[in-house]
């Protein structure tokens, strides 16, 4: 998934001129040779200095802005006095009208959970915790096992249920066991957000400090028996069908059919595990764990889970650790961004079809259809020429690249979310209600046919996505329904800068270290010979070195195995975007704007795609957990493998942004 290139069309043609923008954010004094980041984006980042609660702000941050102010207006209009609503548009002025007046309500956790941690004290056992953990899960409280249903990877015609390590509050696992100073300091400051925490649900101060440390140190337990990031990445390696019965073998004293029945789900023949080893741990550290602090866990777990909703009060609690101690921001976003974040976690098709039918036209949608088949047709014509696949894999992924399914700007099927029992009331009881809903549908599915018509983004969201189950590339509409975007000022070489690499980048994630894993139909099956895999192998292999190079914190390197899925789909979305782009009239007339050749505009554009600034504690955590290296990585490290970047600005050896053409990494 990749989110920075995203904000493509609305950024120059909205505020400025495409070329004037492009020249304004450029710093003449910062060679193209040495940091083409920092020449592309200097300027623009002395312009756009990190506010308070902001824990970064890069270009589709700005893009976010333009498209929140759409949302506004659009909510505005919804609650005009008088105005006569449809029962979907008076579902959505309901649940906005309870985001928007949450801060001042109680510090009271929904009937319903508070109905499950009453119960608690009478759970013992490791079964019984299991199950009082799977009752917590119907209300959307997240603990350690997760459970879902989705479609089985092994057969693209059938829903299975799937089972999942969790239950770690830091974000990776390192966190908890690290030595370094930043896990440390992390680690240092979570068990008084812990505490804070439990003094909502009546904790004394000496209980609450004494049981965040108890769970501080369950959660570590936890961590050492959960794979890490990196080794979650390869979909064969993290899939095992298991039966009831061989769940429940790996963990003996653990009965997981009457655990599915608690959470809702139905008691299938078998379950999809992701992790087999984490369960027989999980079974272990249970057993092990007094009942005591495994119950003051579940507690903590439910607070935490509802503390951004339920008042202002807990909002701000959480958001000491989750925002300042985990991100660096010192101030809380507007009350109205985080109703509108809620609101897209709950309903947003709501929302979505709402934007669609004020900011987006059918004639935008064709466009950028045509745009995509673009690229696809680029990436038929190189995967045909490719030389390090042989006959049969070239022609697996050229039948895998014809039946790509790309979705622009908005989904032809909405969930219908106004089923759900939303109200007037309380925006805890809105939000348990839409999770009873999705969990009913969810469940529903198993052992069916998967829905395939719906999007996992709203049309609003600055991001776009692959799905390698139905081998799909999801472009939502705010991407691409800047206002003006068909002037003139928008030429071809920002359309393919912005635009086509990152159609070319989700493209390609169907043919990275995890997307090729998939075939046509979305089955995970094995198309390429041992050959070409070798062959794929060793070209990685460079690439993840070049990325263990950087360090864009001192004693902090980028994690090029962790990244890579994310490094190829960069590399080969400006390559595609690149070949699309030199077939264009406007890079065979050569004509400079600005000063700059087309060829200079497209690498021009494309770094202003991750223009942005980041603090320290964000970057950091990054680093740690996230599968995108940062934004000057995939703008500089990316360019450095791209041949005509070096005949753009001339790079010679010894300039910081030169590489070897023998060390230059070509995958697709």
């Amino acid at each position: 998934m990749r989110l920075p290139a995203l904000l493509a069309c609305a950024l120059g043609v909205a505020l400025l001129p495409a070329a004037d923008l492009l020249e304004a954010n450029r710093d003449p004094a910062v060679a193209p040779t040495a940091d083409f980041w920092r020449h592309a984006n200097a300027r623009w980042h002395a312009a756009h200095p990190l506010a308070a609660d902001r824990a970064s702000y890069y270009s589709y941050d700005w893009l976010d802005d333009l498209v929140r102010a759409d949302v506004l207006a659009l909510h505005r209009d919804l609650l005009t006095p008088g105005r006569d609503l449809t029962p979907a548009q008076r579902k959505l002025a309901d649940f906005w009208r309870s985001a928007l007046a949450f801060e001042t309500g109680p510090a009271e956790l929904p009937a319903g959970v508070r109905a499950v941690l009453g119960r608690l004290d009478a759970a013992a056992t490791p079964q019984q915790l299991l199950e009082v953990a799977a009752d917590l899960s119907r209300f959307g409280v997240g603990s350690y096992v997760g459970l879902g249903a989705d479609q089985d990877a092994r057969n693209e015609h059938q829903v299975a249920l799937l089972l999942w390590q969790s239950g770690l509050s830091l974000p990776e696992k390192s966190y908890y066991l690290g030595a370094d100073a930043e896990p440390k300091r992390v680690r240092e400051a979570f068990p008084a957000h812990v505490a804070r925490l439990l003094a909502h649900l009546g904790d004394a101060p000496d209980r609450a400090a004494t049981a965040a440390r108890d769970i501080l140190a369950f959660e570590t337990r936890l961590a050492q028996v959960s794979r890490a990031l990196e080794d979650l990445e390869d979909p064969e390696k993290n899939y095992h069908k298991l039966t009831i019965a061989e769940l429940d073998a790996l963990a003996p004293g653990l009965r997981w059919a009457e655990v599915l029945r608690r959470a809702g789900a139905p008691v299938t023949t078998h379950v999809v595990v992701g992790q087999p080893e984490f369960v027989t741990g999980l079974g272990k550290v249970l057993a092990t764990t007094p009942a005591a602090t495994v119950r003051d866990y579940l507690r903590f777990q439910a607070i935490a889970a509802f503390a951004d909703v339920l008042n202002g009060r807990t909002a701000a609690d959480a958001f000491l650790f989750e925002g300042t101690v985990l991100s660096g921001a010192t101030r809380q976003r507007s009350l109205e961004e985080r109703a509108l974040k809620i609101e897209d976690g709950a309903i947003g098709d709501l929302v979505g079809r709402e934007y669609v039918a004020r900011h987006f036209s059918p004639t935008q949608r064709e466009r950028f259809r045509g745009v995509t088949e673009n690229v696809r047709a680029v990436f038929a014509e190189r995967l045909k020429a490719n030389p390090w696949m042989d006959e049969a894999t070239r022609a697996w992924a050229g039948r895998k690249l014809a039946a790509v399914k790309a979705r622009v700007g908005y989904p032809d099927k909405w969930r219908p979310c106004e089923e759900a029992a939303i109200g007037p009331g309380r925006l805890v009881d809105n939000l348990v209600a839409v999770h009873a809903w999705n969990l009913r549908r969810e469940f529903a599915r198993v052992g069916g046919e998967p829905e395939r018509e719906e999007w996992g983004m709203r049309p609003y969201t600055v991001n776009a996505y692959y799905n390698p189950l139905n081998n799909e590339i999801v472009l939502p509409a705010a991407i691409l329904s800047a206002p003006g975007y068909a002037g003139e000022a928008l030429d071809d070489a920002v359309l393919y800068g912005y635009v086509a690499t990152t159609i070319g980048h989700e493209l390609t994630h169907g043919f990275d270290d995890s997307g090729r894993h998939y075939g046509a139909t979305g089955r995970l099956e094995e198309g390429w010979s041992r050959a070409t895999e070798a062959a794929f192998r060793a070209r990685c292999e460079k690439l993840i070195a070049s990325y263990d190079r950087e360090e864009p914190l001192p004693g902090m390197r980028v994690n090029g195995r962790l990244t890579l899925s994310e490094n190829i789909a960069d590399l080969g979305g400006v390559e595609l975007a690149l070949d699309a782009f030199l077939r264009t009239e406007t890079y065979r007339s050569g004509r400079k704007i600005g000063g700059q050749t087309p060829l200079q505009r497209f690498f021009l554009a494309y770094a202003f795609s991750f223009a942005g600034q980041v603090r320290p504690e964000t970057l950091a955590k990054q680093l740690r957990s996230d599968t995108h290296a940062p934004a000057a990585q995939r703008i500089n490290v990316v360019l450095r493998h791209i041949d005509r970047f070096h005949e753009a600005f001339g790079t010679k050896p010894g300039d910081p942004m030169w590489l070897d053409p023998a060390e230059r990494v070509r995958i697709w």
